[in-house]
């Protein structure tokens, strides 16, 4: 239990390595529950499913449409979620401005913004912020 609430507390901050893990296990989870919905439902295109890696707004009209499984929209939406709030974390380690990390939602452009947060240097301190 102690682990699982040390995950869940917001310090603030997360470092690049513990930044890398979360994504890392974000992406596994999300890539999880697509391919068992995909294999329990014939009817998805995997195209669309794999373009929404890149882009999560393509899910829109064939959910509405009831081509899409809610479960895929679901763990899309999880997955973008859990990436913007380790994203703000990281940015504030880095000393970059929170608002960056909104970039990661970015169609086409959030996996480098992904690569660059996640091997960014952790903000310099100075004696300022000792004050």
């Amino acid at each position: 239990m102690n682990t699982f609430t040390r995950i869940l507390r917001c310090n603030a901050s997360t470092d690049g390595l513990t930044y890398q893990r979360n994504v890392a296990l974000l992406a596994f989870a999300k890539a999880l529950v697509d391919l068992l919905v995909m294999a329990w439902d014939q009817r998805l295109e995997a195209h669309t499913i794999l373009g929404a890696w890149l882009d999560p707004f393509l899910l829109i009209s064939p959910w509405v449409a009831g081509t899409m499984s809610t479960f895929i929209c679901l763990s899309t939406f999880v997955f973008y979620t859990g990436l913007v709030w380790n994203s703000v974390h990281r940015t504030r380690h880095a000393g970059w401005p929170t608002w960056t990390a909104s970039l990661v939602m970015v169609p086409y452009a959030g996996g480098l913004m992904t690569l660059i947060l996640a091997f960014l240097p952790p903000r310099k301190h100075t004696v300022w912020d000792l004050i």
